[in-house]
């Protein structure tokens, strides 16, 4: 949302006196916390007690009032936060921000989640509509009580929130599956590098997944150079960044000091100012049950967390659920399918623009989705060949009751109640363990996927015709058949995104695993302790060592140590033992290193398409190192060794197709790439590699969406700090490849749970920002420190209200 940045610094200029003037007013836009409020909506007293972090610990005699509670906190806290949300997913951003979201919103009102919403609203049981509905209650009670200012974001852009519908959470709920979903980015990449690169160098950037085998490409370069791939790819983004995932494991009473299981997520998210997350703890003071974790602010479902029976945690499986069709136009409005033309579906989108002329978007839709050309400011310049595309999506279908599986699973008292509800969670898939106090473990990953046909050679890779009915899905994997364990031998479950199922798995789930680094580590470590606690499960938390850079050090050293120049570096290279410490010089020099090598491996193939490209492919790296004469020292490879890649394929990359008089070798890159290094890093940090620090370049951002973007004002609103760790390993942190924000990171734990199932009150939680999105609140930003650092604290249940409670408020029913 960059583009905003010139407006918003206007009206910003025009704003600061006046917040000035007005401070006494601005904080009237803080929530009252004590006291009794009065409302309509309630059926009996509720009473919301906040502990020393700010967590709500809400206390009602029924569901419903829970749900009522939930909502009404969730606006106290985090109005903006959920305006901004839903005003993305529906498409309504330049209602508020004026002609330089048009963008952003012709793509939503393409994908059309409000009419998704709508639709899947109608199909949804009773109770699932009522908790939704009750839920919306809350947060409207809220805007109608509320006699105070607005959060400082709504004064500044001059807006209102509008009253919360159930529908809104619907489409929370599709924009939460967009951010975790990939394949359509992938499938786009690679039909773009196939107009530039051959399979085979294509295969070394997108290599296959370990073991597994890959049928060829079909002969389409053709048609994929005349479809929008450069458009559509800026349009909807490009490639999620490697270390976009989660970590979960669980482990049985037999790997324990008290006997019974632990279990441990830290899902890696974008991190924001606010926190995705919203903490919360809920009790039934009928029943006596208590419900703590993380939720969405805009949803009542406890996403993560435990009850008083079980825990549970969430991984993304990333399986293949998204498909772009190629559909040929036949004549103006009608597309070609395997049993001939058949007309589009026209829907037609009203957009208002703030400041502007609004905009009458129309959408077609085809059997498989809706055309996302559609959404480009001028489509009709790219239709000189006579194809579209249109997105295949489950989260796209007209039913979804994946809200309603994720109430009755934080419900769930046992492992086969647990699998139940999984049976309606649509999505996105998610690889869910669980373990309960009686000291049973398990995993179940449900979701929608689809069954592509045996003859699909393409299976979900490319975009596919869509008139051949061969590249259409065969329905749904069953969900009895997904994966799934219960008291695995050797007690031990871990997951981080890698591939989940063996070769026996009888379904295509995907190609795209992520790299199995983080999965490797975690089970490692896990072994390397013969009975876990609390303790050895935050260390592993907190694990900054690279196994990727374990792999890779040694082969970059033994390559650029015959130059006497860099003799020194590359010897601290082969001793370092891939931590990745903010105070060290080994992780900056590495990761400059592999920017250079592979900017000279691959840019004089992709010309002007390397920039959408730089995304490290440490595959790659490592092969094109590993085929080259090298010393090598070691006999076995490691548990964390990746098996390289053709050597063919691979080596054929070291040569600059620029230079015909000459002939580069891997060697000579390495070599010429740690040269640049030394010389860039020197001319930024000083002459002395041995004071350099990652810390120094490797930068946590937690951006606040959209006043980031402002100079002045940015400092008052996100969060920074240095930080350690990258990409590969288990305390993630992101590592930038852009140019504008190199080695920054944006991404990370956005939360952290760790829970004994012996004493689920001894649980552990971390959280990156603060329970409030008011910039104003002394809770906006406290717990990021504690984050930071690796410091956790706990939620107890064993009082109603907390005796540390900082401020108890009751909302009473009218009568």
């Amino acid at each position: 949302m960059s583009s905003i940045k010139v407006w918003l610094t206007v009206i910003a200029g025009i704003v600061v006196l006046s917040l000035a003037i007005g401070a006494g007013w601005i904080r009237s836009s803080l929530p009252t916390l004590d006291g009794t409020v009065t409302l309509e909506g309630p059926r009996a007293p509720i009473t919301i007690a906040r502990d020393p972090n700010g967590v709500p610990h809400i206390s009602a005699s029924s569901e419903s009032d829970l749900f009522f509670a939930t909502g009404y906190v969730h606006a106290q806290d985090r109005l903006w936060q959920m305006e901004m949300s839903r005003r993305a997913g529906l498409g309504r951003l330049s209602e508020m921000l004026g002609p330089d979201t048009l963008g952003i919103d012709r793509y939503f009102r393409t994908l059309g989640f409000a009419d998704r919403a709508a639709s899947a609203w109608k199909t949804l049981d009773e109770g699932t509509r009522t908790a939704l509905q009750t839920y919306a209650d809350g947060v409207n009670a809220y805007l109608k009580s509320h006699k105070g200012a607005l959060p400082p974001e709504f004064l500044l852009v001059g807006t209102k929130p509008e009253p919360w519908s159930p529908i809104d959470t619907l489409v929370w709920q599709k924009m939460m599956w967009l951010s975790l979903s990939g394949n359509m980015r992938q499938e786009l990449a690679r039909a773009r590098l196939l107009t530039t690169l051959s399979a085979d160098q294509l295969h070394t950037i997108y290599p296959t997944y370990p073991g597994d085998m890959e049928p060829p490409f079909p002969d389409m370069d053709s048609i994929y150079a005349a479809l929008p791939l450069e458009k559509t790819i800026a349009m909807i983004g490009g490639e999620l960044p490697e270390g976009i995932g989660s970590n979960n494991w669980v482990i049985s009473g037999e790997r324990t000091k008290s006997g019974k299981p632990l279990l441990a997520n830290d899902p890696h998210l974008g991190l924001t100012t606010p926190s995705i997350w919203y903490l919360l703890r809920l009790h039934n003071n009928t029943t006596g049950a208590n419900l703590v974790g993380v939720g969405f602010p805009g949803s009542p479902s406890i996403i993560l967390g435990r009850n008083d029976k079980i825990a549970w945690g969430f991984t993304n499986t990333a399986p293949d659920v998204q498909d772009f069709f190629i559909e040929k136009l036949v004549g103006e409005d009608e597309y070609l399918t395997p049993e001939g033309p058949a007309p589009f579906i026209i829907r037609n989108e009203l957009i208002k623009v703030k400041g502007g002329e609004d905009v009458l978007l129309k959408v077609r839709e085809t059997r498989h989705g809706p055309v996302v050309d559609d959404a480009l400011s001028s489509p009709t310049e790219f239709k000189r060949d006579g194809y579209v595309l249109a997105l295949q999506w489950t989260a796209l279908q007209k039913e979804d009751t994946a809200v309603r599986g994720l109430l009755a699973l934080a419900h769930s008292k046992n492992f086969e109640a647990f699998k139940a509800a999984g049976r309606f969670y649509f999505g996105p898939e998610q690889n869910m363990v669980f373990a309960d106090t009686s000291g049973n473990i398990g995993y179940y990953a449900p979701a929608l996927v689809p069954v592509r046909h045996p003859e699909n050679e393409i299976m979900g890779r490319l975009p596919s015709p869509g008139w051949l009915a061969k590249y259409d899905w065969q329905g749904f994997i069953p969900y009895d058949q997904l994966p799934t364990h219960f008291n695995p031998e050797g007690g031990l479950i871990a997951t981080a995104n890698e591939k989940i199922v063996g070769e026996d798995y009888p379904y295509y789930m995907t190609r795209d695993w992520a790299q199995p680094y983080r999965g490797n580590r975690i089970r490692h470590l896990l072994e390397a302790t013969e009975k876990h606690d609390l303790a050895s499960f935050t260390a592993i938390q907190q694990d900054i060592t690279s196994d990727m850079a374990r792999e890779l050090a040694p082969l970059v050293a033994a390559a650029t140590g015959t130059d006497p120049e860099l003799k020194d570096v590359a010897a601290a290279l082969a001793a370092w033992d891939g931590t990745m410490a903010a105070d060290r010089p080994e992780p900056l020099i590495l990761y400059d290193w592999l920017r250079h090598y592979q900017a000279a491996l691959m840019a004089d193939d992709l010309g002007d398409m390397y920039g959408d490209f730089k995304r490290l492919r440490t595959r790659l790296i490592k092969s094109t190192l590993f085929w080259s004469d090298i010393k090598r020292t070691k006999i076995a490879p490691a548990y964390y060794e990746q098996p390289p890649l053709d050597r063919e394929s691979t080596m054929a990359w070291c040569d600059n197709i620029q230079t015909d008089a000459t002939e580069e070798t891997c060697l000579s890159l390495a070599v010429e790439a740690m040269r640049s290094t030394i010389k860039g890093l020197s001319a930024k940090y000083g002459p002395e590699w041995k004071n350099w620090r990652w810390g120094d370049d490797h930068i946590l951002v937690q951006a606040h969406r959209p006043l980031s973007q402002v100079p002045f004002l940015k400092e008052h609103f996100e969060l920074t700090t240095p930080i350690g760790g990258s990409t590969h390993t288990i305390n993630v942190a992101g590592v930038s490849q852009s140019d504008s924000s190199q080695n920054q990171s944006t991404f990370g734990p956005s939360y952290r749970g760790i829970f004994d199932l012996s004493d689920l009150d001894k649980s552990l939680y971390a959280h990156p920002t603060g329970q409030s999105g008011n910039p104003l609140s002394n809770h906006y930003d406290d717990l990021f420190p504690l984050w930071r650092d690796g410091v956790y604290f706990k939620i107890e249940t064993k009082d109603a209200v907390p005796k540390d409670s900082r401020h108890v408020l009751k909302l009473v029913p009218a009568r």
